[in-house]
C-alpha cells in the first residue's frame, strides 16, 4: 500500500466535490473532473450487432481538464464504440425564485406598517430556543428578547416572531422588553404567549424607538411595584390585539409621542397599586389615536392630562365599570375628539368629564349625556367670564361644524 505511487505521473486523476452550479438555481449533486486524463472503453472487433456498443455515464457530471487547465473532452475514442454522457442525473439541489414579491403583496393588506424586512424567531420556551441560534427559522429560534432585537436591523421592517410552544398551551416570559430598534414589527400569537416579570424596575414593554408595532401579547406586570404595562415615548408607535391585564400601573402609558395607534385591544384591571388607567396620554403627546378597545375596570379608563397635548382621537371604544371616569380630559389638552359610537356603562365618578374652552368634541354616545356634559359640550365659555358689564354675550358652540371636523380628522 502507497499513497503516492511511484508509477503514476500525475499524483491526482480526478477530483470530485458537489453543488457546482447549473444556472437558473439548480446545483448539481456529484462533479467528477479528470486531471489531464480521458475514460476510454475498450475498442471492440466490430463484430457485435449492431456492429456498434453503446456506453453510457451516468451519475453526476463529468468534466476533464488537460495538462494547462483547459476543458477538453473527457472520452477518448476507441474502435466500434459510442459513449453517451447522462450529465447530472444525480440528485440535484433547486433553489426557489426569491418571494419577495410575494411577501411585500401579503403584507400590504394589513394596511398598517407595511414594510417589510428580515424575519427573525424567539422561542422562550426552555429547551427549545437558544441565544447560539442565528434565529433564522423556528428550529434555530433564539431564547432571549435581547438576542433576537440584536439580530434586527433599525429602519428596515424587520419582524420578531414570538413562538408559544410550552405544551402547556400557554409560554410565560419573565423578560421585560426595551425596544430601541427602529420600525422593529414584535408580533406574537395571541393570549398563549404572556409577558410576565417577575423585576418591578422598568415596564413590561418600553417602546423607545420610532415606528415600532407591538401585536398580538398578553402583557401585564409583576404583582408587586407600580410599573405600567406598555410605556412608549417614540412616534408612530402601533399597539395592536394586545390584551393588557393585571397591571400595577397604566396598561398604556404615552408621553412625547406624535402618531400612536392603540386598536383592538383588550384593556383591564390596571392600577392593583392604587394609581393606573387603561390608557394615559400625558405630556407632548399629539395626534395619538385610541379605538376599537374594550378597556374595563381600571382607576379611569382614559385620561389626557399635561402640557403639550393636541389633536387626540378616541373613537368606537367600550368603556365600563371604572371606579373614576370612563373618559377624563384634564386642563390644557387641546382639539380632542371622543366620537364614533362610544359606548360607556357603571363607570362610577361618570362617563365623561373635561373643561370648557379647549376645542373639546365629544360625540353623544350610547346612554346620552349627563347635564354637566351637556353644558360643557354646547356652551363656548364658562359663564364667570361673562359677568363684567359690557363683556361678549355668551355663544353657543357651533356642533354641527365640529361634527364635521372631527369626521374628517
Amino acid at each position: 500500500w502507497e499513497d503516492e505511487p511511484s508509477s503514476l505521473t500525475y499524483p491526482i486523476l480526478v477530483k470530485t466535490f458537489g453543488k457546482q452550479t447549473l444556472g437558473g438555481g439548480i446545483f448539481v449533486g456529484i462533479t467528477a473532473e479528470l486531471q489531464n486524463a480521458k475514460v476510454s472503453f475498450q475498442a471492440r472487433d466490430g463484430t457485435d450487432t449492431p456492429p456498434e456498443v453503446l456506453c453510457t455515464i451516468s451519475g453526476g457530471n463529468l468534466v476533464a481538464l488537460d495538462a494547462n487547465g483547459a476543458s477538453m473532452n473527457p472520452i477518448y475514442p476507441t474502435a466500434y464504440t459510442q459513449v453517451v454522457i447522462a450529465q447530472s442525473s444525480s440528485a440535484t439541489i433547486a433553489t426557489p425564485p426569491s418571494d419577495d414579491h410575494l411577501i411585500y403583496l401579503i403584507n400590504s393588506l394589513r394596511g398598517k406598517q407595511r414594510q417589510v424586512g428580515s424575519f427573525w424567531y424567539w422561542n422562550p420556551n426552555p429547551g427549545s430556543g437558544s441565544d447560539t441560534n442565528d434565529g433564522t427559522t423556528p428550529g434555530k429560534a433564539v431564547a432571549t428578547f435581547s438576542k433576537a432585537q440584536t439580530l434586527a436591523s433599525a429602519g428596515t421592517g424587520d419582524t420578531i416572531f414570538c413562538l408559544a410552544s410550552n405544551t402547556s398551551g400557554t409560554t410565560t416570559v419573565t423578560e421585560t422588553l426595551n425596544i430601541t430598534t427602529a420600525n422593529l414589527k414584535v408580533m406574537g400569537p395571541g393570549q398563549s404567549f404572556r409577558l410576565i416579570p417577575t423585576a418591578t424596575t422598568s415596564p413590561t414593554v418600553t417602546v423607545a424607538a420610532a415606528g415600532v408595532e407591538v401585536s398580538g401579547l398578553y402583557i401585564g406586570t409583576a404583582t408587586t411595584g407600580t410599573q405600567d404595562a406598555i410605556s412608549v415615548s417614540a412616534n408612530n408607535a402601533f399597539i395592536q390585539d394586545c390584551w393588557i391585564a393585571n397591571v400595577r400601573g397604566h396598561g398604556v402609558n404615552v408621553s412625547t409621542s406624535s402618531r400612536t395607534q392603540i386598536q383592538s385591544c383588550v384593556i383591564e384591571h390596571c392600577g392593583a397599586s392604587g394609581t393606573g388607567d387603561g390608557v394615559k396620554l400625558g405630556d407632548t403627546t399629539t395626534e395619538a389615536f385610541v379605538s376599537r378597545c374594550i378597556i374595563f375596570d381600571n382607576k379611569n379608563g382614559v385620561s389626557l392630562a399635561g402640557t403639550g397635548l393636541a389633536d387626540n382621537v378616541l373613537e368606537n371604544n367600550l368603556i365600563y365599570q371604572h371606579t373614576g371616569y370612563g373618559i377624563t380630559i384634564g386642563a390644557g389638552p387641546l382639539r380632542t375628539h371622543v366620537r364614533s359610537g362610544h359606548t360607556f356603562n357603571k363607570n362610577t365618578a361618570g362617563n365623561t368629564t373635561y373643561p370648557a374652552g379647549y376645542d373639546t368634541y365629544v360625540e353623544t354616545q350610547a346612554g346620552g349625556l349627563n347635564a354637566t356634559e351637556v353644558a360643557n359640550a354646547v356652551w363656548d365659555e364658562v359663564i364667570s367670564g361673562h359677568l363684567t358689564s359690557g363683556t361678549t354675550g355668551k355663544t353657543l358652540k357651533d356642533a354641527k361644524t365640529k361634527a364635521t371636523l372631527a369626521s374628517l380628522k
